[in-house]
């Protein structure tokens, strides 16, 4: 149950996918495109709804819904959580306890509301340990990131594997910094377009696309002879005949002729001698 696409995931192997926006631009859309990418790989998917209703959140994803659970934790339609239930709800120890030994993608939307209720210290254990002691079980979240101060923010960036940070101005670019278990970290900046049924109709390397665009220098292109010929001048060319090229062909004619004209005395020399 691994996700392909190298620019997001780097070996694939991301156990933590964290998209972060702020006030510029909503990640819903990018979150919502990752969740679809899980969904395809038919696996268990729990979606905690903290700050929007659930259904809203799978729509419009068209694929099979029968493995994943909705946690609507927004909205109570039905006033069937109140004062301390829904306390509970929030707490990081609801999730702990019933989905300690879950194998999938456990999807918090959103981070933040985890984050102001329980605070960060133990939002961080309950990630950590998810992540430490669960390997079939990966974990994507939203974080409004101009909510929180620099310090919360760097502490649930070193803890994702994959951070995906929505660029400021207008235009659809993220930056995806992938942390790989060597230690090694690759960031790049790409340009995305995500479909109406949520999918990435591309994903580009923004940095590498401008690398093939740009053209090499030609260094033939400010000369002032031409090295190219035209075909009419190919043609002229080929039928031009050097002087060295008429000895050639006249020594060849004067070999022929000594070849063709050469005697060979065909009498054997010792016929006299009468051996």
């Amino acid at each position: 149950m691994y996700l392909t696409k190298e620019p997001l995931y780097g070996n694939g192997k991301a156990k933590f996918i964290l998209v972060k926006d702020h006030d510029g631009i909503n990640g819903m859309k990018v979150f919502k495109t990752v969740l679809k990418l899980y969904c395809k790989e038919q696996t268990n998917v729990a979606l905690f709804s903290y700050d929007g209703v659930a259904e809203d959140v799978v729509h419009g994803l068209e694929v099979n819904l029968d493995k994943v659970k909705l946690l609507e934790i927004f909205s109570d339609p039905f006033a069937w959580y109140k004062g301390e239930n829904l306390n509970a709800l929030l707490s990081v120890d609801f999730i702990l306890e019933n989905f300690y030994d879950f194998e999938g993608v456990l999807c918090i939307y959103s981070l933040t509301s985890l984050l102001i209720h329980n605070g960060i210290d133990k939002v961080y254990k309950m990630l950590h340990k998810f992540l430490n002691t669960s390997h079939n079980l990966h974990i994507l979240a939203l974080l409004h990131s101009d909510v929180h101060d620099s310090k919360e923010n760097e502490i649930i960036d070193k803890l994702a594997s994959t951070g995906l940070y929505l660029s400021s101005d207008e235009t659809e670019t993220l930056v995806s910094i992938v942390h790989y278990s060597s230690g090694k970290v690759n960031s790049l900046l790409l340009e995305y377009n995500i479909s109406k049924n949520f999918e990435f109709s591309s994903l580009i390397d923004v940095q590498l696309q401008k690398k093939i665009e740009e053209k090499k220098p030609d260094p033939t292109a400010n000369l002032t002879f031409n090295l190219r010929l035209k075909d009419e001048e190919k043609e002229a060319k080929n039928q031009l005949q050097l002087p060295y090229m008429k000895k050639q062909i006249s020594d060849d004619a004067v070999i022929q002729n000594l070849l063709e004209n050469d005697f060979y005395d065909e009498e054997d020399p010792d016929d006299d001698l009468d051996i």
